[in-house]
């Protein structure tokens, strides 16, 4: 297969392999469950699959505190499994994207149960280690996941960092040896033939080595100066090894990670950024408006350099379904989830999916506690109930935040369970698999997976869709998100309302244009300024006579 910046004319489709196709019968997604699906990715359009951690985990923070770097988890099968997955695909044409967080390991990999024996192991300095200050932790730094980022260890009378649960200690990435060890995990995974790797926090691996209290917490870790001679030494072993790398950069200034994305010049080959998705990956329940999302938005079309690619994506394994949290996941759940997805899909950058979105899968909104597993979101029902909150406020936030929200098995049928499995899941399936899956999207032609096959063919057939020049219009707009692409004289327009009632754009009268592609079925009229709630358009715009 050539890999010549393949990634800049492919789609992307994330798989949550725990929640995708569970093919033993164990109530947990597997490799052979994403093996039998490759056809249901073809049929799609999709030219490369990105598997979330399969590594030998725990399963403390879902797969991400990792034992063991170089095997599967036996939840999910074996390496032979995972070599005949990747041979499947291959023959597919469809490439295997892993990721993979370097950023930390689990309290369970040997080298931290090694570390944590003596202060003379060889791989104690393998982590980040301090001594209390005043028989207390020793600095302000905290957790993502709340409270503080240091865990008392009594063996050696000390505390080790962890940005994230106490189950995963962050690597010292000062070692020499932790690096090594780290590319040379790199290598084994090139070797096996994969095509790229994303990954995680990565622009979190250096920390600040003064040790001081800081004022916001990221100062502790994000971006941090020195971190480039870190990126150097990855950029050789990527060079080495030919794999195309997605950077996940949550929070770190445009300036600083675009210029890591530089073209020839950069470390990484596309950026994976949260600038546009605002508070989605928290508990805030802020609203996000279409301004906003239209200028954070635009803000990363127009300020990346010519030669630097973006991410597009607008659902994940961390954050609530789109439909749910921006959309209208009630009468208009169709027709809001072709809205958002033609409103990014157009954009300069690869467009990824994450399992269900091509559905129109929305939040499963459980209504006991006990239905959820994510340990953020249990973490925060914790902390809630022990502050007096009410318990149904905060069912009600974990309704619209969790992130168990999107990890709900993908819904292949109306049989029992979704058709994800024959036990029962680990995770809950969402109660309205019997009207939103697979099999009845496949059998209707104005449904939610026609509507992303059809955009997948118009973005790879039509080279101003995919290189054209970003131009936002009506950029002050409540409800309309409209912009243009355009190269070599070719434009054209996309046209979305992102809200529940009729809006009305005077601008469409114009310029002479063609209706292309439309969410309004099954008679749209291409010149008629008002839009339904939740219309979208994609016009081609035709040169003056």
């Amino acid at each position: 297969m050539p890999t010549e910046n393949w990634w800049k004319n492919a789609i992307g489709y994330q798989i949550y392999p725990k929640s995708f196709l569970d093919t033993n019968g164990d109530g947990i997604g597997d490799l052979r469950g994403i093996q039998a699906k490759i056809p249901y990715l073809q049929k799609m359009g999709i030219d490369f699959v990105w598997l979330s951690s399969i590594f030998q985990s725990p399963q403390i923070d879902n797969g991400y505190d990792v034992v063991n770097f170089t095997a599967v988890d036996p939840a999910y099968g074996t390496l032979a499994d995972f070599e005949a997955l990747l041979t499947a695909l291959h023959e597919a044409d469809i490439r295997l994207v892993l990721d993979v967080s370097f950023n930390d390991t689990s309290s369970q990999h040997p080298w931290f149960e090694q570390a944590r024996t003596s202060k003379s192991s060889p791989f104690h300095d393998y982590y980040i280690w301090r001594d209390p200050v005043n028989s207390h932790e020793p600095n302000n730094w905290e957790s993502e996941f709340g409270g503080s980022a240091w865990a008392f260890n009594e063996l050696t009378g000390e505390y080790y960092y962890h940005l994230f649960t106490d189950a995963q200690p962050d690597l010292n990435w000062e070692n020499q040896r932790v690096r090594k060890e780290i590319y040379e995990v790199i290598r084994f995974w090139a070797a096996k033939g994969i095509d790229g790797l994303r990954l995680d926090n990565i622009f979190n691996i250096k920390k600040l080595t003064t040790f001081e209290n800081v004022m916001e917490p990221n100062q502790a870790y994000q971006n941090v100066s020195g971190i480039e001679r870190y990126f150097d030494e990855l950029k050789a072993v990527f060079d080495e090894t030919g794999l195309m790398t997605i950077a996940e950069a949550s929070s770190v200034p445009m300036e600083s990670a675009a210029k890591q994305i530089d073209g020839q010049n950069g470390i990484f080959d596309m950026l994976y950024q949260f600038d546009h998705l605002g508070s989605w990956h928290s508990f805030d329940m802020r609203e996000l408006g279409p301004k906003r999302l239209k200028s954070a938005l635009s803000n990363w079309q127009n300020h990346l350099g010519q030669d630097s690619w973006n991410a597009l994506f607008i659902e994940d394994h961390d954050l609530p379904r789109a439909v749910s949290s921006f959309g209208n996941d009630g009468v208009y759940r169709r027709r809001s989830a072709k809205a958002i997805g033609l409103m990014y899909f157009m954009m300069k950058g690869t467009p990824f999916l994450y399992q269900g979105q091509e559905l129109g899968m929305t939040n499963a909104k459980f209504q006991s506690i006990t239905d959820y597993r994510d340990f953020d979101s249990l973490r925060y029902y914790d902390v809630e109930r022990a502050a007096g909150v009410d318990e149904e406020q905060i069912l009600t936030v974990l309704a619209k935040r969790s992130r168990d929200n999107a990890r709900t098995p993908m819904q292949w049928n109306n049989e029992k369970n979704g058709g994800f499995s024959k036990a029962q899941p680990w995770l809950p399936v969402n109660t309205n698999y019997p009207t939103v899956n697979v099999e009845d999207e496949q059998n209707n032609p104005y449904s939610v997976l026609t509507f992303y096959e059809t955009m997948i063919r118009l973005k790879k057939q039509t080279p101003a869709l995919s290189w054209g020049k970003y131009d936002l219009i009506q950029a002050a707009d409540d409800h309309l998100y409209v912009y243009r692409r355009s190269l070599n004289g070719d434009q054209w327009l996309v046209v979305t309302n992102l809200s529940s009632h009729e809006v009305e754009y005077d601008d469409l009268k114009l310029a002479p244009s063609e209706l292309i592609f439309t969410n309004a079925t099954p008679d749209p009229i291409s010149d008629d300024p008002i839009l339904l709630p939740w219309e979208a358009r994609l016009y081609h715009l035709r040169a003056k006579g």
